[in-house]
This record gives C-alpha cells, sequence and structure tokens, in this order.
C-alpha cells in the first residue's frame, strides 16, 4: 500500500472541509449566526479552542461521548492547530479554519447522534458553551496572557494558566448545563 504524502493529506483534508463548509453555509447563511463571527480577534477564537481542548481531556470527561469518532477529530485538529500556532507553522490558518467548521458541526452531530439523549452529550454541549462564550467574550490583555502561556512539555501541548482555570471553568459548565433543562 502506498504512503499518502503531506500534499495528498492536505488537499484531501481541503475537500472534505469545504463540503463540510458548504452545509454549514447552508445552514447558518448569515455570517453573523456563525460561531466565532463576534469573537473580537483570531486569537480570541485559538484561546477558545485552547479553553475547549482542555476541558475536554480525558480527566474531565467521561462515557461514550469520548471515544466519538468526531468528537476525537476535533480534538486532534485542536491540538494540530494548537501546535502550528506555538511554532508559527504557515499551515495554522489552514488548521484554524478546520477546527472552526468542525467546532461549528459539533452541535449538529450531537443532536443527529444516538448520544443526544446521554448526560455527557449534554456535559460537552455546555463545554462548547463555555469555551466559546468566555474565549469570545474575554479581554485582549488576559486573552494573550494565556496564549503567552501556552508552550511544549514533552513535545506536546501544555496550557497550564488554563488547566489552573478549570474548577472555575467546570462550575461555569455546571451552571450552563442547568440552564439547559
Amino acid at each position: 500500500m502506498a504512503k499518502i504524502s503531506n500534499e495528498e493529506l492536505r488537499e484531501t483534508r481541503k475537500q472534505m472541509f469545504a463540503q463540510m463548509e458548504q452545509r454549514l453555509q447552508e445552514m447558518h447563511p448569515k455570517e453573523e449566526d456563525r460561531m466565532f463571527y463576534y469573537h473580537s480577534s483570531e486569537d480570541c477564537i485559538v484561546l477558545s479552542h485552547a479553553l475547549f481542548w482542555v476541558m475536554t481531556q480525558p480527566q474531565c470527561l467521561k462515557g461514550k461521548i469520548r471515544k466519538e469518532r468526531f468528537f476525537l477529530l476535533l480534538r486532534q485538529y485542536e491540538e494540530e492547530m494548537l501546535d502550528a500556532f506555538l511554532t508559527e507553522d504557515e499551515y495554522f490558518s489552514e488548521l484554524l479554519c478546520y477546527c472552526n467548521i468542525l467546532f461549528e458541526m459539533l452541535p449538529t452531530i450531537l443532536m443527529s447522534t444516538a448520544l443526544r439523549t446521554e448526560k455527557d452529550a449534554r456535559k460537552l454541549a455546555a463545554i462548547a458553551v463555555v469555551a466559546a462564550g468566555y474565549g469570545g467574550d474575554m479581554d485582549e490583555e488576559l486573552c494573550n496572557e494565556l496564549l503567552d502561556d501556552m508552550d511544549f512539555h514533552y513535545n506536546k501541548v501544555k496550557c497550564r494558566m488554563i488547566e489552573g482555570m478549570l474548577p472555575k471553568l467546570m462550575k461555569m459548565v455546571e451552571g450552563e448545563i442547568e440552564s439547559m433543562r
């Protein structure tokens, strides 16, 4: 079996995400209906993804939802994007676009699966709301401080300050879950 080159992989990704983007455009034709439209900067969008990525680590999320392919794919792309952000890789912008598309598809995926009635699906939805809302509403100074804190630990992305905020963030998630009931 022939090995796929990076260019072939990137082209396949580009085509797949173009189709997903098309579906999102059909579901939300107005730009202001999009998830990250009101974020004040690209950095705030990156921070929203970093928050979601940290808040959905295995110790924070249990149950079947943790093994769902779409969820794992979103986390994988977020980690790749954060890595590219930190290394100032030219592929960063494309990865951020892919993460945005996957993140915006999350509610549709959650509602269309058998998992929609599971407690963990509600928790994942609440985490997404908190991550996007908190990251989008954060002032630029704190946003930059949290992004500047991100680094590598054993060649893996590490967000120590965000990890330190987990108790506060998870209380916000609990409040969001309550408001969903």
